[in-house]
């Protein structure tokens, strides 16, 4: 009588251990997940070998049909591209890929990058890319003929990368011939689908 009732305590004891075991297993798996999906994407190769597969939407330009016009980085980093403006008319533009200050957050990789249209201007943005997609679709313009000194990631968290710029431009009224010679140091992040300065934030 005593062995059975010793023996059937030690198999509900089992039991329990056993449902304890798959309990902790689950959560250690969601946790993961939790982690891999709510803070970090995890890129298919290293930074350097993913830039030249990015797809850029160049800013401020469409063709002919109202469509955003897109480009692919590639090794060169740099090079022409053209779109149709109608008619049987292209425009021609060039752009260059920054590798050099590319940086990698938790779901975006930051990066410079210059557009000319055509005329005398060049123009520089800081480009936000998705990780998931590695398509670079929001972009803030930091000027014309600007100099980048350094992009680095200031703060890294599952919903605010923060990318902090430091550059230089020309002060108002200075002749564009001049040299950049202001310093501009400025925080961007995602902000609800938006690449933003961060002191405007907490504004929109």
């Amino acid at each position: 009588m005593i062995i059975q009732v010793f023996h059937q305590r030690f198999q509900n004891f089992s039991k329990a251990y056993k449902y304890l075991l798959i309990l902790f297993a689950v959560s250690i798996i969601f946790g993961c997940n939790q982690t891999q999906s709510g803070e970090f994407v995890k890129l298919d190769a290293p930074l350097k070998d993913v830039l030249p597969k990015i797809t850029l939407v160049v800013p401020d330009q469409t063709d002919v049909k109202g469509d955003t016009i897109e480009i692919t980085v590639g090794n060169s980093y740099s090079g022409k591209a053209e779109y149709s403006i109608g008619n049987g008319e292209t425009k021609e533009f060039q752009y260059h890929f920054y590798k050099q200050h590319a940086v990698e957050g938790n779901k975006y990789i930051f990066a410079i990058v210059s557009y000319n249209w055509g005329g005398s201007g060049t123009f520089y943005y800081l480009s936000a890319i998705e990780k998931t997609t590695l398509k670079g679709d929001k972009e803030i313009l930091l000027g014309d003929r600007v100099k980048i000194n350094n992009l680095a990631l200031k703060k890294l968290s599952a919903t605010s990368d923060i990318a902090s710029l430091n550059y230089m431009v020309r002060d108002s009224g200075t002749s564009m011939i001049e040299k950049p010679d202001k310093l501009i140091e400025q925080d961007f992040t995602i902000h609800q689908g938006k690449l933003l300065d961060v002191k405007f934030v907490d504004k929109k």
